[in-house]
């Protein structure tokens, strides 16, 4: 049965978002006086929510299909399993495969990747809080990534108390993310763990607080990501590592111990960071280092033949190899059309002229800061311990998800993360040009 939105679907859609919202506003208010970038908090999670509904509509009246309603409605499957029969059943919260042999479940693909199974198990939870509807657990979707991208945000903010509104765009204002990364997706879980990690690790090692439950939440937001797209994790860690050891270095002032101790230092985390890499890929299935060169060139193939066979907005970036070699040299080329693709006049539908107008303004600054700062605008981003960490990730990603995806649609989604990070590390430095500007005129 196909998932539809009615009218009963809009009113409790407005009574949950007004319950939210009215606690959501208590929690401004109590914050406020202390930190006042909690001005900024109902705008971010108003743009998840709106973001949500748009994405919930979309979904059911214009595609008519996609992932986001296989998840869900594989998830209502197993709620209506659950609450027909809850001793036998709610056994699936510790067991979800308990209905991998039931002939009678009609939700069998759920079983056919770890990604598939844990967001359905996820919208399986998450459709008990929303009365199944689809509406409903889409905004309690994005409610719950919005948590997590706050807390992140938030924790940066009190590094960079003043740059506030302008961090407020990277994290919550960037107009593909809040579509494609506030509906029942693995991108909107994903986010929002992204969030935690940097919010964890950030009380860790900047603030010196919290310890214990920020190597919790650490490790449970790792899981959540590595069950979902463990790739991140390749990334991720490694760049939060370069960061970690960053802090340490800004700390350090002996010119004997930051020439002989923080080289080896920064080795030994390099190899922490593969070691732990390589580890977790050794469960990842089809994203285990030894598979990733095919599963990219898989996607590659399969995101080609969708564009050239039901018009979903294709690129090509000519032929290569899926080698070292042949990826290096794709380089420019996948950035470019991660950060500032597509352009105007390859716009063939709705979803892509919302990315096209994105990356043109997204050029424009680059453009701005370019030719503001010079050559100085590498130097201002290395100098910057978050800004280089958050580069870095972006670089690294961006080609990644540029060489992979091959139709804008799925480039819209794979590079959420990428783009949140590129956005933020440029307007941290925009942020420092600004503050010098001001010393400079007084």
């Amino acid at each position: 049965m196909q998932t539809e939105i009615n009218i009963l679907d809009f009113a409790l859609a407005f009574l949950y978002v007004v319950a939210i919202s009215a606690a959501c506003i208590y929690v401004r208010l109590l914050k406020i006086k202390t930190q006042p970038h909690y001005k900024y908090f109902y705008i971010g999670l108003l743009a998840k929510m709106i973001g949500g509904i748009y994405f919930a509509i979309f979904s059911v009246f214009y595609y008519k299909g996609g992932d986001s309603l296989f998840y869900f409605e594989a998830g209502k499957a197993c709620n209506e399993y659950i609450t027909e029969n809850i001793a036998e059943n709610v056994g699936f919260f510790v067991n979800p495969y308990i209905f991998n042999d039931n002939h009678d479940f009609l939700h069998q693909y759920m079983y056919g990747s770890k990604d598939v199974l844990t967001i359905v198990y996820h919208t399986t939870i998450i459709s008990f809080l929303g009365l199944k509807s689809y509406l409903v657990c889409t905004i309690l979707f994005s409610f719950i990534s919005f948590i997590g991208l706050w807390l992140g945000y938030s924790n940066l903010c009190k590094i960079y108390p003043n740059a506030s509104k302008y961090l407020l765009v990277g994290f919550f204002l960037v107009p593909t993310a809040i579509m494609w990364s506030s509906g029942i997706l693995k991108d909107t879980i994903t986010q929002g763990a992204i969030g935690w990690i940097l919010y964890s690790v950030s009380n860790i090692f900047v603030f010196k607080r919290r310890k214990v439950f920020g190597i919790i939440i650490i490790f449970l937001a790792s899981w959540a990501i590595f069950n979902l797209k463990p790739y991140l994790l390749y990334v991720y860690i490694p760049c939060l590592l370069i960061w970690i050891q960053s802090i340490y270095k800004a700390k350090i002032k002996s010119v004997f111990f930051k020439v002989t101790i923080l080289p080896i230092l920064f080795i030994s985390l390099i190899l922490l960071s593969y070691f732990i890499s390589v580890n977790l890929s050794k469960d990842a299935g089809k994203y285990r280092f030894d598979k990733l060169g095919k599963t990219l060139e898989g996607f590659h193939s399969w995101h080609g033949f969708l564009a050239a066979t039901q018009d979903q907005s294709g690129y090509s970036l000519g032929e290569f190899e899926f080698t070292p070699l042949g990826i290096l040299s794709k380089v420019p080329a996948s950035l470019n059309v991660t950060y500032f693709r597509p352009y105007l006049w390859e716009v063939r539908n709705l979803p892509t002229l919302l990315g096209a107008i994105e990356g043109f303004v997204l050029l424009l600054f680059c453009l701005y800061l370019f030719v503001k700062l010079r050559l100085g605008l590498f130097s201002k981003i290395y100098k910057n311990k978050e800004a280089y960490f958050m580069m870095l990730f972006a670089l690294i990603f961006g080609v990644v998800v540029g060489i992979s995806s091959y139709n804008f649609g799925a480039l819209s989604r794979y590079k959420i993360p990428a783009e949140m990070f590129f956005i933020t590390s440029l307007i941290l430095v925009y942020y420092d040009y600004l503050a010098e500007k001001r010393i400079k005129n007084r």
